[in-house]
């Protein structure tokens, strides 16, 4: 049986669409993070790419277990000392799906003097790895340098470029960086290009492979630690014909929802908000709750309906999806194609027993991990 939201407002999500804003946010408190997210689709349907640039990995078992005991102290003398970031655990999570399985998984965290990003200009470098907001003679967009570490002692290195196609759209906008959630739509539709290499420890190249397609960028920035602030947080998108949708919805403890439908066509940005409905809810072998089917309706007509069945990615915190999508518009007719949805439900990041699981999944000291 289906359930209906009503569409609320809340100031605590601050939406905004500025590459001006899409620099790094110097933080003291240990609680914070902030991660740049990259994503792209393959012309054909096979491929995917998802790439995650984070300051303070929320899923680290190092930085749950300081937060669940410690953080209210750990402010307290970073603030006298008067340091930024030292106490942070940056990451980089990247994952190369085929056919709607993971074939290539590196969740590396580093330590803190190997992380740096620009506060002028959008950039971030973990180690090896580096984006930057850069120029060429046909186009301006995102230039990413992958240097990760997968299981059993091989590498995987990467060379990406973001092209924006629509971006910017309130440029003027910044985050407001206070005890809101900000989330920047920076680059709602990009042309992607890329090339991944695979190498043994003897650096023998085991694959190539040649991405292009549609991709998409967006950023987020919060203070608070993720398990103590969100409930449900959902999230998809989908690249059509002649438009691009992206619904957001972000529901606190205690709070009603935030539920949003953007759309992007000619190059401009609607912004409504939106009823929500779910149905058909499912487990999936970590026992984490979703709904397969989700509704985003708006006043003036807008309707995006959602098939979450395909499930590429799980953990015992957050589920990605391969999901159908269907846009209509004013119009009245339906646009059809495939997007990455997320549903997160970070309730199981308060539990320590967790934690070793979820360190077997992530490499650290220059290896990769020992699980996929």
């Amino acid at each position: 049986m289906a359930t209906a939201i009503q569409p609320t407002v809340r100031d605590k999500f601050s939406v905004s669409s500025s590459i001006a804003a899409d620099v790094w946010h110097p933080k003291e408190n240990s609680k914070a993070f902030e991660w740049w997210y990259f994503d792209a689709l393959s012309e054909d349907g096979r491929d995917a790419v998802v790439i995650i640039f984070i300051d303070n990995f929320i899923f680290s078992p190092r930085y749950n277990a300081d937060n669940r005991k410690h953080f209210k102290l750990a402010d307290r003398f970073r603030r006298k000392k008067n340091l930024v970031c030292q106490k942070c655990y940056p990451a980089l999570a990247f994952t190369y799906y085929r056919d709607g399985k993971p074939k290539y998984r590196a969740i590396n965290e580093f330590a803190p003097e190997e992380f740096s990003a620009g506060k002028d200009v959008p950039s971030c470098r973990l180690g090896n790895n580096e984006f930057r907001l850069d120029s060429a003679p046909y186009g301006s967009g995102y230039m990413l340098s992958i240097d990760a570490k997968l299981r059993n002692n091989r590498t995987l290195k990467a060379n990406f470029e973001w092209l924006s196609i629509e971006s910017d759209f309130l440029p003027d906008k910044p985050f407001d960086a206070t005890e809101a959630h900000n989330w920047n739509l920076a680059v709602s539709r990009a042309d992607v290009t890329g090339r991944i290499t695979v190498s043994d420890a003897a650096k023998n190249a085991l694959d190539t492979v040649h991405f292009r397609g549609t991709g998409y960028h967006d950023h987020n920035l919060d203070n608070r630690w993720l398990p103590e602030t969100v409930a449900v947080w959902q999230w998809g998108r989908a690249h059509f014909h002649d438009a691009t949708a992206v619904f957001y919805r972000y529901k606190e403890f205690g709070e009603q929802a935030t539920t949003k439908l953007f759309t992007v066509g000619s190059n401009q940005l609607q912004d409504r908000d939106a009823i929500y409905e779910e149905a058909n809810f499912a487990r999936d072998k970590f026992g984490i709750k979703y709904p397969q089917r989700l509704t985003f309706l708006t006043e003036d007509g807008a309707r995006l309906r959602v098939k979450q069945t395909k499930i590429i990615d799980a953990s015992f915190f957050y589920l990605r999806f391969l999901s159908e999508m269907t846009l209509t518009l004013r119009d009245g007719k339906p646009r059809q194609t495939v997007g990455i949805t997320e549903f997160l439900n970070p309730k199981a990041l308060r539990y320590k027993w967790l934690d070793w699981l979820t360190n077997m999944r992530i490499g650290r000291n220059g290896k990769g991990s020992f699980l996929p």
